[in-house]
């Protein structure tokens, strides 16, 4: 056969034999709970968003300062504004079709083209307009939304009837407006746990395990802030985070039901009574205060969370503990202001719970373990640094290696992967993220009976700093120096 003539020197380009490794992210977070729809979108409930920035999360959620009716406003002031941190995935469970009340009808006359209704959280979708007959008799005319008024919310996020001067209302016309109001108080700990209905369909916690399939991020940490005090919550929480899309792994970060607590120190008892000892568990106790409103501590420790890992190059090797709460300005148990010493943080600190105290920085996040301690001493599950660089590693190296699936195993794939594998973790070393990361294809976890099922395992190996708890200096009095006095 002949070929084309060449003259000179050349040169192509082969596959590269080494995956490029996919970055499983580090402590995204996942926000459960309500939201002042009304304001926006009526039929957003039950939807996984992904939000990147305040303007984006107010479009599809609205905005209440009333944080303890709204908590996902909550959590749009806490990530957008204070740390500034993103992406985050929301969920309102609020449903305008059963949450809601029938507000008391109002009768008014319009005050410059317009009657503003007294009732928070009004539905758009309900409200019905009629002109009150003159002389009071007779029935009165239901108006026509499409022609006689507009409604719209003013900055109180109070709903007003705009006439159209086109219309069939006059300026002197007194109206009756009945109309249905959002009633977050009726939401319950089933409505944010969810469920997956008979045609597939999820909802409240459940949602978190679409992020993976609709924008193919992993999550790092749940929340429900303030639905999570209860255990049904938190147990929803952490059985999604330790399984989801069924391989992945993240963590729960529960606020702790302190209703029963009399003094800080009941919370131990009361934590152990209730069985929290999971790894992936991270409870906080008390609540703190920003510009006078309470927030639930685990809105903010997912906030801090995630913005050390971003500062951090996305690797999760930093513990959150020690590091300021953004615009915290206190700390309360109960409603009542509160002022922990390290040594009173230290009680609850060392029974795996997380507190916040004040120093000349700011209010800190104090508590370096997770629920697990100390009812376990291996590292890998108390440490919260530690249990976070586990959780990456193990998505990370799953994301990786899913690329190779189906493929045949042979001598050349079994290098590939380690390979790859081993040229990340050499990496996370040069950097400094870890001490030491190894990968290996051992022969005693690879028996000839799983080689024929095609199943091969691999075995990782790391080290990273684990978090200094305490540090402590010696101080002696060096009484041979005396002798210096005398020249």
């Amino acid at each position: 056969m002949s070929q084309e003539y060449s003259h000179g020197s050349f040169a192509t380009e082969r596959k590269t034999k080494l995956l490029g490794v996919l970055s499983a992210g580090a402590n995204l977070s996942f926000v459960v709970g309500t939201a002042p729809i009304n304001l926006t979108d009526e039929s957003n409930v039950n939807k996984l968003e992904r939000l990147q920035n305040q303007t984006e999360a107010v479009e599809k959620f609205g905005f209440s300062d009333d944080f303890e009716s709204y908590t996902l406003s909550e959590a749009i002031d806490v990530f957008f504004k204070k740390y500034q941190v993103a992406p985050v995935y929301f969920v309102n469970v609020l449903d305008p079709k059963k949450h809601k009340k029938e507000a008391a009808a109002e009768t008014n006359k319009f005050v410059n083209e317009q009657m503003v209704l007294t009732q928070l959280g009004a539905l758009k979708s309900s409200v019905v307009v009629k002109v009150v007959p003159a002389n009071g008799k007779g029935d009165a005319l239901i108006l026509d939304p499409e022609k006689d008024y507009s409604l719209v919310f003013n900055d109180d996020n109070r709903l007003v009837v705009v006439r159209n001067p086109d219309g069939t209302i006059k300026p002197t016309d007194s109206l009756t407006v009945t109309y249905s109001v959002l009633d977050p108080s009726l939401v319950t700990a089933k409505d944010i746990i969810g469920v997956v209905d008979t045609q597939g369909n999820s909802s409240g916690i459940e949602l978190a395990n679409q992020a993976y399939p609709k924008y193919n991020e992993i999550l790092g940490s749940l929340i429900a802030p303030k639905y999570s005090r209860d255990l049904g919550v938190t147990s929803a929480l952490l059985a999604t985070a330790k399984k989801l899309n069924v391989k992945y792994i993240a963590n729960a970060l529960v606020d702790f039901d302190t209703s029963k607590m009399i003094t800080y120190a009941d919370a131990v008892a009361i934590k152990q009574k209730a069985g929290l000892i999971d790894a992936n568990l991270n409870i906080l106790v008390g609540d703190l205060i920003s510009n006078g409103k309470r927030i639930n501590q685990s809105t903010h420790l997912a906030a801090l969370k995630q913005t050390i890992a971003a500062i951090n190059g996305g690797i999760p090797n930093k513990n959150p503990s020690n590091k300021i709460y953004s615009g915290v300005t206190g700390f309360q148990l109960n409603g009542k202001d509160i002022y922990l010493d390290e040594s009173q943080a230290q009680y609850l600190n060392k029974n795996g719970l997380i507190v916040s105290i004040n120093n000349v920085a700011g209010w800190l996040c104090w508590g370096n373990r997770t629920a697990a301690f100390p009812a376990s001493s291996d590292i890998k599950d108390i440490d919260i640094a530690i249990r976070d660089m586990f959780n990456w590693l193990r998505n990370t190296c799953i994301l990786t290696t899913r690329q190779m699936v189906d493929e045949g195993i042979d001598r050349g794939l079994v290098l590939r992967i380690e390979n790859t594998l081993q040229s990340w973790l050499d990496g996370l070393v040069g950097i400094g993220k870890l001490i030491s990361g190894s990968i290996q294809f051992p022969k005693e976890l690879n028996p000839e009976s799983e080689l024929v099922m095609g199943n091969i395992k691999f075995l990782l190996k790391f080290t990273s700093g684990p978090t200094t708890s305490s540090i402590m200096t010696e101080i002696e009095f060096n009484v041979d120096d005396l002798v210096k006095i005398f020249g």
